[in-house]
């Protein structure tokens, strides 16, 4: 009898090993589907935004509101993937300064009087930049994190934004606040 207690008190042993380690298991992917449904959200997110400046005439109406959740958006994705996408930060806010530049031209250029070919000619780089930004977000969500392209992407943002500002004679846009600072900045060093 001992012996049969042993043998069943053994089974029972591993069967509760195998069955708290197929528990976990499954908790593991429940989390990891949790964090990429998560991610989805803010992906969506972005995109909404996005098209939200798809057709949009900033010399009709205001375009802060839709500039703000694009950028909000933004932060939000950049956030939800964390270090994992490296770049990525960089990447959205030189988009999102290009964004504000191309709108800005379009305010600029606006007329009262332009005739509907006009004024679809004048909206055409913020629309077309638009359309771009979503087609590249669609690749990356696609395809996941790619430094080199998010790289490419940053300098071609960045470049675009100087030269619009440069042929417009406008200043360049500001990279910095010189009164923000990051928090580590301030910490002691060891």
């Amino acid at each position: 009898m001992d012996v049969a207690a042993f043998v069943i008190s053994c089974l029972s042993l591993v069967v509760a090993g195998l069955g708290t380690w197929l528990a976990n298991a499954r908790a593991k992917e429940a989390l990891e589907e949790s964090r990429r449904a998560a991610a989805d959200a803010c992906w969506s997110k972005l995109q909404e935004a996005v098209q939200r400046l798809i057709g949009f005439d900033p010399a009709a109406e205001p375009i802060n509101d839709r500039l703000t959740n694009l950028r909000i958006a933004m932060m939000e994705l950049v956030e939800k993937l964390g270090d994992e996408w490296k770049g990525l930060d960089l990447w959205l806010d030189s988009e999102r300064t290009l964004g504000a530049t191309f709108g800005r031209l379009v305010m600029e250029q606006a007329r009262p009087d332009d005739s509907i070919d006009r004024r679809l000619k004048s909206l055409e780089p913020l629309m077309s930049w638009a359309q771009v930004l979503g087609q590249n977000l669609r690749y990356l969500r696609s395809k996941g994190h790619d430094g080199p392209a998010l790289s490419e992407l940053t300098e071609h943002a960045t470049s675009m934004t100087l030269s619009v500002h440069e042929q417009q004679g406008w200043e360049p846009p500001r990279t910095s606040n010189p009164r923000v600072r990051p928090l580590d900045e301030d910490l002691p060093r060891s």
